[in-house]
């Protein structure tokens, strides 16, 4: 049974982490699971410490991703296991060098017992926390590239729901939020192994500078975040009115349950029932207001924007050598005339586009040519505009040439795999009207607002709003939806960069720079959910997105994941030189 002890502790470590994500949100228990698991590492009796720790870490790590992404399972339980295998590496790497290099129990040292000895002890805690809490942000980074990447939930975004603490994302990106957690409990665990040794010597001392030192920088990021949180975006704005749609189309994997015409028609009739509501309320203002006899003016309940979600348009649009687009369908370019006639509105939807050709009266697809998955924008002067995904997910939207691999798909998943999406080349952003001002829209399709690092390349000077569009659907009613959601909301106080979140099955709504979806003057939540507060529903939301005119370059947007990648490099030679110092 003993054996089986620290191998249960540090799965249960994991487990425990787990915790601070939808759907539990237990975010406090980030500064508190590594208690469990630093002892385990900094403890081992194995002369191959390394070895060890990586063992003890791998575990800790399959403990959290098993739990954290089960909502793989709604579409394949052997992909949501390999995927928790593979993202449990990262952890096990942490735990080797934790265990070894950035190990201060490695050596043992004496009850400090005068000030020299307890400054020096202070800097060694110190010094390894700093340590180890670069190592983990760095890891967490190389995850984020690594084979296409999955930055998914990191320590930082269990503070999701803690905007104060979130607000710091802007100076070191998410990736960065995770130092502060990893850096206060190896203090706290150091601390309490020196309380334990002090009370056997009958010599307990209260004040410890390490753990003070770590609660004065803790207590320094919350007040920072704390001005931020106040005055981030209070410069002057321009107010754009949105009008998001969603269905809650069931599928199963990348198959739509529904009928072209019952997509198509739902969206239209959600859509134009809403305009009708909002020019029903506007009149009815209107009413009053000559009733009363005020002065008041009344507000125009009319968007400026209409956004379908990812891939709603069913049908293709061919680009033709000369770069002009042409509907698959007439089907199609019917529907882009009756959402024009329907207002003075920008039209933006999800759609695919791939390689044409015209032959005769024909139109058809290149052989083997490239295909797009793409947003469209489309204003009241029938200008269109499309931005075409970067970041593609892997065995969802491709899918490598490798043998059998496409057959081990279709038996996993239960619906063959067509074709693997081609990356987008451009990273521009897009003209959005507002009245007779125009914006930027920093475009990004599904999963590519959990990317800082691409979302950045279209940050500009000009006003601007990052505008998502995602079918979470794959994933059915699991916390996939809620995870996505509360990864996004790190691009906008990253970036400082309000965001319009459009999906299927997910979480829509509006984000504020600060990463709050409530309007910051009517105080109204911003979220397209039903009466019992679930994201799961079919309906519209009208709502305010206030776009800063001056938003300027946050740290972030200027260079990106540096405290990672500085950290990465820091701790590494660290842990050379304290090897070096060794021998």
């Amino acid at each position: 049974m003993k054996k089986y002890l620290r191998p249960g502790l540090a799965v249960g470590s994991g487990a425990l982490l787990a915790l601070c994500f939808p759907p539990f949100n237990l975010g406090w228990i980030v500064w508190g699971w590594m208690w469990i698991l630093l002892p385990l590492l900094w403890t081992s009796r194995s002369e191959k410490k390394r070895r060890a720790g990586f063992g003890i870490g791998f575990l800790s790590g399959l403990g959290f991703w098993l739990i954290n992404l089960k909502w793989i399972w709604t579409v394949t339980g052997l992909g949501a296991v390999t995927m928790a295998l593979y993202l449990a590496i990262y952890f096990g790497i942490f735990g080797a060098f934790a265990a070894n290099s950035a190990n201060p129990w490695r050596k043992e040292v004496k009850v400090a017992t005068d000030i020299p000895a307890r400054f020096r002890e202070m800097w060694r805690s110190l010094g390894y926390a700093a340590m180890l809490g670069s190592w983990w942000c760095g890891m967490e980074w190389i995850r984020g590239w690594m084979l296409t990447g999955f930055g998914w939930n990191g320590l930082g975004v269990a503070f999701h729901n803690n905007l104060i603490m979130a607000q710091n994302a802007e100076f070191v990106g998410v990736y960065g939020l995770s130092f502060l957690p990893v850096f206060f409990s190896a203090v706290a665990v150091q601390v309490g192994r020196r309380f334990y040794l002090q009370a056997k010597e009958q010599s307990v001392k209260l004040l410890h500078w390490d753990f003070a030192t770590a609660m004065l920088v803790i207590m320094g990021s919350f007040t920072v975040g704390s001005v931020r949180f106040s005055h981030a975006g209070s410069g002057e704005q321009i107010e754009a009115k949105v009008l998001l749609a969603q269905q809650n189309i069931p599928q199963t994997a990348g198959k739509v349950e529904w009928p072209r015409e019952e997509i198509l028609g739902g969206f239209t009739d959600l859509v134009s029932g809403a305009l009708a509501d909002l020019d029903a309320q506007t009149h009815a203002d209107l009413k009053a207001t000559s009733a009363e006899g005020s002065e008041t003016p009344v507000v125009i309940r009319k968007p400026d924007w209409v956004i379908w979600p990812e891939a709603t348009l069913v049908d293709r649009f061919f680009i033709l050598e000369d770069g002009s687009r042409v509907p698959e369908t007439m089907t199609l370019s019917d529907l882009l005339d009756d959402i024009r006639e329907m207002g003075d509105f920008t039209f933006i939807a999800g759609a695919n586009e791939v390689e044409g050709y015209v032959e005769g009266r024909y139109v058809h697809r290149v052989e083997h040519g490239r295909y797009w998955n793409s947003m469209i924008t489309l204003d009241s002067e029938r200008n269109l505009e499309t931005y075409r995904k970067h970041h593609l997910v892997i065995f969802g939207e491709l899918i490598p040439d490798v043998l059998y691999l496409r057959e081990l798909y279709a038996k996993v998943a239960g619906v063959p795999f067509i074709d693997s999406f081609s990356s987008g080349e451009s990273h521009e952003p897009l003209d959005l009207k507002v009245g007779e001002e125009t914006v930027q829209a920093i475009p990004s399709i599904c999963f590519e607002d959990t990317v800082g690092r691409l979302t950045r390349k279209s940050v500009r000077a000009d006003p601007q709003v990052i505008v998502n569009i995602t079918n979470d659907g794959w994933f059915k009613q699991s916390e996939g939806a809620a995870q996505h959601f509360a990864n996004a909301r790190f691009r906008c106080i990253e970036l400082r960069r309000p965001m319009v979140r459009c999906a299927n099955s997910g979480v829509g709504g509006v984000i504020s720079v600060t990463g709050s979806t409530l309007d910051p003057f009517t105080r109204e939540d911003r979220r397209l959910v039903d009466d019992s507060e679930s994201h799961f529903t079919r309906g519209t939301l009208f709502a305010s997105v206030w776009i800063p005119c001056e938003s300027g370059f946050t740290l972030y947007a200027l260079w990106g994941d540096w405290f990672a990648v500085v950290g990465l490099a820091l701790s590494f030679l660290a842990g050379i030189a304290l090897r070096l110092r060794k021998s």
